[in-house]
């Protein structure tokens, strides 16, 4: 029997793992779970490959030599390395699917129970075989004379079997899972299977032929090579770890809570100075950036995020350590960077962020330094992350989540605020204005959600929504019988700027036939001032279609005479801060009562918004205002609400 023992295959296994230690320690790596498993697996696969050689040449060549106290420790630690394969490789497929983030705690912490207890139960059969040896044989024996002994019976298989559980668990959660790894890490996953058990099986068969590590570590090299990638964490053109490494590293030290500082470096002008030089010669440079940030705070601590931003990570930082660190940037990027005799001056600015203090998470860190490259307030050499409002940032993606689903949830409703005629003495009509409920009903405020919209081109939608609701609710009465016969619906810039506006609109008109003379459209002067001939030519098919143009909130913007004067409006709106500073300041009343009178003057029809008190009632109709609106009046009311406004006004006249 000695005679047939075999460890060739163990030799070339343990040269597979050397090189494989070796490779691996050269690369940078991420300390993640997957990789820390990973490493543990070349590790034990290393172990058990020496022991078992060691075991083998023993049993051929120092079976008298070797005292038995260390034939069983050798043994012993073997079969624990052995059996520790199949649970690492479980923990390591879960890693890969990240089962923590889906599972619920109570149900990972039940999982992790339902992986600890079959191994432990493995390790205490294997630890009582030299315990017990002298009273009952367990699944092997040391022999004097003769060396390892496999005993034929129950408690042998019981390791096999318990490592069969785990590769069975390990196949029914990938293939629950299978829809969230690639197809080939799934193939890769089912060939470590295959070939193990396939390798086992021969191991049981033919006594000392020791394939089973040789094909674990094959089967390692193939998941170093195709699996643990360095390409998935390193940035291909800086060298650097990428933003995938960066969140997992400090995924992992926010949940340690560690203290640590992201000094963000932020590259302007890196796209200009692309179409200028070229993408290959700007690469080139942020190679040299690169290299120097990673000489300066070492490799591990240096993040690629984009061809615009670095970040360099300061664990434990002081005051001291983090002012070092920015007279390092500044002090280099005070000079020129040169390159093939090509010199650049690079722009940068720096943002320090103390962590946890200031940042929750990782994409708390990519908010502040989106919110810094894009928010002219922060444009300084330096900026701090207690200067920097996150708040508005994240109202800014709760407000996008809302707009990019309010059609769809029945979040957005057509309010109208009443208009007051003058020469009528009566409510005339309204003007429509859109409102946006988030899920507890609440009202987000115009304000705050129509720029967000005009920046994401939702506008574009809520416009076309707004204008088809007045249209639907005008259609479903006669406005003659409520005393309306004016509707004001404002149009956007970004409206404006569509060459198909006044399609549009007359398309949605002629589906709910709706006579166009019952509709005003109200255009700001940032609209005019943005889009003068698109807006001209939309602005004159509207016109000679028959519906009422108006300039909105007068004052506000741009104010330019030509507006008034070249595009055909029928009446001018009077922005409500303007109003209001006429009741608060003498010469602002003064320049309202000349601009209301000049507007006339021109045969145009005046609206005054923002009216609250009697004596803006007054003074207005004083200076010649046609129409009044605002909260004196009414506050913007929904659709039932004010076609009862409109009865109640009209039953009184």
């Amino acid at each position: 029997m000695l005679n047939v023992l075999n460890y060739d295959f163990d030799i070339a296994a343990l040269l597979i793992e050397i090189i494989l230690l070796f490779f691996y320690y050269q690369r940078r790596t991420v300390p993640s779970m997957q990789t820390r498993i990973f490493s543990l697996i070349v590790y034990i696969l290393t172990t058990c490959s020496v022991l078992e050689i060691s075991s083998s040449y023993c049993d051929l060549y120092l079976v008298d030599k070797v005292p038995i106290w260390i034939r069983w420790l050798i043994e012993c630690t073997y079969f624990s390395c052995v059996n520790s394969f199949s649970v690492l490789y479980a923990v390591y497929c879960f890693s890969l699917i990240e089962l923590k983030k889906k599972y619920s705690q109570r149900k990972y912490q039940l999982l992790q129970i339902f992986l600890i207890v079959p191994y432990a139960c493995c390790l205490l059969i294997i630890w009582l075989a030299p315990v017990l040896n002298d009273v009952y044989s367990m699944g092997f024996s040391i022999v004097k004379g003769v060396g390892y002994v496999r005993n034929h019976n129950i408690w042998f298989l019981i390791p096999y079997v318990i490592s069969a559980f785990y590769l069975v668990i390990t196949f029914l959660i990938l293939i629950i899972h299978r829809k969230e790894v690639s197809k080939t890490t799934k193939y890769l996953l089912s060939f470590y299977i295959i070939l193990v058990v396939a390798s086992v099986v021969l191991q049981l068969c033919f006594y000392g032929l020791f394939v089973q590590n040789f094909a674990i570590a094959l089967v390692s090299l193939v998941f170093y090579l195709c699996i643990q990638r360095q390409e998935d964490v390193i940035d291909g053109i800086t060298d650097c770890f990428n933003q995938f490494a960066f969140d997992q590293i400090t995924t992992r030290l926010f949940k340690r809570k560690n203290n640590f500082a992201c000094v963000s470096l932020i590259l302007d002008d890196t796209y200009f100075i692309a179409n200028t030089i070229g993408l290959t010669q700007v690469n080139k440079f942020l190679r040299l950036v690169a290299d120097f940030l990673k000489q300066e705070f070492s490799y591990h601590n240096v993040f690629n995020i984009n061809s615009e931003c670095f970040f360099i990570l300061i664990k434990n930082p002081t005051e001291e350590k983090i002012q070092k660190t920015l007279m390092k940037l500044q002090k280099r990027f005070d000079f020129s960077w040169t390159w093939n005799n090509v010199e650049l001056k690079l722009f940068s600015r720096f943002c320090v962020i103390e962590c946890p203090e200031y940042a929750k998470s990782s994409s708390d860190l990519f908010d502040f330094v989106n919110l810094i490259k894009d928010d002219e307030r922060y444009k300084k050499n330096v900026i701090y992350a207690e200067e920097i409002d996150l708040e508005v940032k994240h109202r800014t993606v709760y407000i996008e989540h809302y707009l990019r689903n309010g059609i769809v949830e029945n979040r957005f409703e057509v309010y109208y605020q009443p208009i007051f005629s003058v020469k009528e003495q009566k409510i005339i009509g309204a003007e429509a204005l859109i409102r946006l409920q988030d899920e507890d009903g609440s009202f987000i405020s115009p304000e705050d959600f129509i720029p967000i919209a005009e920046k994401t081109g939702t506008i574009l939608r809520i416009g076309e929504f707004v204008f088809e609701e007045v249209c639907k609710m005008l259609s479903l009465i006669n406005p003659e019988e409520y005393g309306i016969t004016k509707i004001d619906i404002n149009l956007s810039v970004a409206q404006c700027m569509q060459e198909i506006l006044a399609n549009q609109i007359l398309a949605i008109q002629s589906v709910y036939k709706i006579p166009a003379s019952i509709i005003n459209l109200e255009i700001t002067e940032t609209s005019a001032a943005h889009t003068p001939e698109i807006l001209l030519k939309n602005m004159r098919t509207l016109a000679d279609a028959g519906f009422e143009l108006s300039l909105d909130d007068y004052g506000s913007g741009y104010s330019n005479m030509n507006y008034m004067l070249n595009l055909p409006f029928k009446m001018i709106k009077i922005d409500k801060y303007i109003v209001w500073a006429a009741f608060a300041d003498p010469k602002a009343k003064k320049a309202l009562t000349a601009t209301v009178k000049m507007i006339k003057d021109m045969d145009l029809i005046v609206l005054a918004e923002g009216v609250e008190k009697k004596e803006h009632v007054e003074a207005l109709i004083e200076m010649g205002c046609d129409y009044l609106q605002g909260y004196y009046y009414s506050k913007p009311v929904p659709k039932n609400e004010f076609l009862q406004i409109m009865k109640n006004s009209k039953n009184k006249n």
